[in-house]
């Protein structure tokens, strides 16, 4: 599934990249704070949703260079979020709205 622009206007977000940023080039450009992350492919499709604890958003996205959650990843988006709690909920949902093909559902 292509990336849904109203999810931009979700109420648990307090920040959202303005734009789909170049991955892995641009990941210096993720805030070292709490919440959300998806990778996406050349089709425009989200291919992995996944979440930062503690502040650590860049360090995740970084961190997954090279593993099976970015295979065919061309673009990254980020959403801020207050909180883990937070993250982790808009992770659960946006997993189950999205189908990405690299998350391991179940797990």
């Amino acid at each position: 599934m292509k990336f849904d622009y109203g999810d931009k206007n979700d109420k648990r977000v307090v920040e959202a990249s303005p734009y789909a940023l170049d991955y892995p080039v641009d990941v210096d450009k993720a805030p070292d704070k709490a919440g959300v992350y998806m990778f996406i492919d050349k089709e425009e499709e989200v291919i992995y949703v996944g979440k930062a604890s503690g502040g650590r958003l860049r360090d995740e996205i970084k961190g997954k260079r090279g593993t099976s959650a970015d295979r065919g990843a061309v673009k990254y988006r980020w959403f801020r979020t207050n909180s883990d709690e937070v993250a982790k909920d808009v992770e659960a949902d946006w997993i189950k709205k999205y189908r990405p093909k690299n998350n391991v559902v179940g797990k």
